[in-house]
């Protein structure tokens, strides 16, 4: 039975989570921690994420995922393979898959799918999910995962250095995510290399761009700054670079874009005039 610790937060995230732990339970009767982290230990040694991100001008990571609690139904008929083809020709530093599988319709399947693509062409890929155990890290990098997310919201300091610490170890980055100053607070106790900053309030799923603004203007810059959700146009993306982004993370806006999606991932990569 998982015995990770998580904060309650009075949200969907609470519910996202619950099942989360549920489904990690199943799993361990099938495949045991111990089993799981050797499958992640005798895999192929991780790409650099955190170098992917930080190169000359901004960094696209490019999110695929079939759906979200705040912008329903984006893309059920995602094609992984595809979509990661699409990303990387169009200049993506790196790619983001979600693999929760209850709210977002997510499948370790497309993470191993996407990533067949993404490291052919030496494109790192970030786990989207909510980590909160250490079986999901180990699955994770099992499955080819070369960064992972850690939500802030849902860790207390103790969970959130023992799982930054243990994705170093296994090689890969993570991806240290929060919202506001309380968040953030936290977050330095263990002075995350990549910083993200997410401009959709996860209590009420609203959104607004001048809150990486407000988080940015009292970073230093010493740690890779990234900018999540939010972000609809080349223009959103740039107003974020200015603001010190050294990537950003955009999925909605590429899903909805559909058959102009590679257009849009090109622009905002900069790989066009």
């Amino acid at each position: 039975m998982s015995t990770a610790k998580t904060k309650s937060t009075g949200t969907i995230l609470d519910e996202i989570v619950a099942a989360r732990a549920a489904e990690i339970d199943r799993q361990r009767c099938a495949v045991s921690l111990d089993g799981v982290r050797a499958a992640a230990e005798s895999a192929s040694p991780a790409l650099d994420f955190h170098g992917a991100l930080t190169k000359p001008g901004i960094s696209l990571i490019a999110e695929m995922k079939r759906k979200s609690p705040s912008g329903g139904e984006l893309r059920a008929d995602l094609n992984p393979v595809e979509t990661a083809r699409t990303y990387v020709e169009s200049g993506a530093s790196a790619l983001s898959v979600l693999t929760e599988p209850f709210y977002f319709d997510g499948k370790m399947a497309d993470m191993r799918d996407a990533g067949s693509v993404a490291h052919a062409s030496g494109v790192p890929v970030l786990q989207k999910d909510f980590v909160f155990d250490e079986y999901q890290i180990y699955e994770a990098r099992a499955n080819g995962a070369d960064a992972i997310l850690l939500i802030v919201a849902i860790l207390d300091e103790s969970a959130l250095r023992r799982l930054h610490d243990l994705a170093h170890e296994l090689g890969m980055a993570a991806l240290t995510e929060v919202f506001d100053g309380d968040e953030l607070d936290l977050a330095m106790k263990i002075d995350p290399p990549i910083l993200g900053v997410n401009n959709r309030n996860l209590k009420t799923l609203e959104t607004s761009l001048a809150h990486f603004e407000e988080i940015a203007n009292v970073m230093d810059s010493e740690r890779v700054l990234v900018a999540e959700s939010g972000m609809k146009s080349a223009a959103d993306v740039r107003r974020m670079e200015a603001a010190g982004a050294d990537a950003v993370l955009v999925g909605e806006a590429l899903m909805r874009a559909g058959s102009s999606a590679g257009s849009l991932a090109s622009e905002i990569a900069g790989k066009t005039p």
